[in-house]
């Protein structure tokens, strides 16, 4: 509830900035107060809701889930290296969503419901083969340098010593990942 000035300071300034306009800028000065409380009312959500610990879980979840469902699809649809690869994979990233859940779990954090419905239809709608198996290895490569983005960028902003002792031990397997990813992909992209 500290926050509440802060809010009611901007509407009274706002309704000070309109009442004091002559007519012609009215409309104007509306629009910029209305701008400004949102901005306000924005920044005043943020500020409340900012945890960067869970934050991160946040963000750790949705990218393990999307990682897994890239993953299924890889073990299904992929040649033999591909699927090698991801069922070595697979069983890694669950793990890490297994520390993940015991932590959140253990801490009693409430996360929003993660969202697994994004959409991987380039890499579903690739024919086996092939044109899927370089997909594939892409998408690794990608998703795996984004993940160890997120994951190096908490180690500096979490709060919770153990949560950054969990990321520091998931840092060189995810490292590892990636290596192995980008092999895949070069052995992929030489077999044409």
């Amino acid at each position: 509830m500290k926050y509440i000035p802060t809010l009611t300071l901007a509407t009274l300034l706002a309704a000070t900035i309109i009442t004091g306009c002559g007519e012609g800028t009215e409309s104007k000065m509306e629009s910029s107060a209305d701008s400004l409380t949102t901005k306000v009312e924005t920044g005043v959500d943020n500020m409340m809701n900012n945890n960067p610990d869970e934050d991160f879980l946040s963000d750790a979840v949705d990218a393990t889930a999307l990682e897994l469902k890239a993953l299924t699809l890889g073990k299904d649809k992929g040649g033999t290296e591909v699927k090698t690869h991801a069922t070595h994979m697979i069983a890694d990233h669950k793990q890490l969503g297994s520390d993940v859940a015991a932590y959140i779990q253990k801490k009693n954090i409430v996360l929003q419901d993660v969202d697994t419905n994004e959409n991987h239809s380039d890499l579903a709608n690739t024919a086996a083969g092939k044109d899927f198996d370089k997909a594939f290895a892409d998408k690794m490569v990608s998703d795996h340098e984004k993940v160890i983005d997120l994951f190096e960028d908490a180690q500096d902003d979490v709060k919770d010593p153990e949560l950054k002792e969990m990321i520091s031990k998931a840092l060189p397997k995810l490292k590892s990942h990636l290596e192995m990813s980008k092999q895949m992909q070069t052995k992929l992209k030489g077999n044409n």
